[in-house]
């Protein structure tokens, strides 16, 4: 064997491992990609909650359910739309003061010029 013959078998024997370890991230990057569009299309397959209540309410409208048992659905599920929007329960707004309780600010004192420096002309 001559030298470049055995210089490239060397070079060889380096490069593989690398190549296997390229070919493999690739591969599992592949597989990654694939399960996550995977995940996502059957998420999209589930009806929202406010599908639901749509399909609820229409119901109601036909008769085929009555309005009690709308409310109760409406109620549990207008609990999980508040939820994934991250909604708080409605709060009544506070009170707002009697007329009688508003404080007016009063009128600065007009003793003193403006700080521009102009004073009023008399005539």
């Amino acid at each position: 064997m001559t030298a470049t013959a055995l210089l490239g078998a060397a070079e060889l024997r380096n490069f593989l491992p690398l190549a296997y370890l390229a070919a493999a991230l690739i591969v599992g990057s592949l597989v990654i990609m694939l399960v996550n569009r995977w995940r996502k299309s059957t998420a999209s397959l589930t009806p929202s909650a406010s599908d639901e209540l749509a399909q609820y309410r229409a119901l109601y409208e036909q008769g085929a359910i009555s309005e009690e048992e709308f409310r109760k659905l409406r109620a549990l599920l207008g609990g999980e739309i508040r939820k994934n929007l991250d909604l708080s329960p409605r709060q009544p707004p506070p009170p707002a003061p009697a007329a009688s309780e508003q404080v007016r600010p009063s009128p600065p004192p007009h003793s003193e010029p403006p700080s521009t420096g102009i004073r009023p002309t008399t005539e």
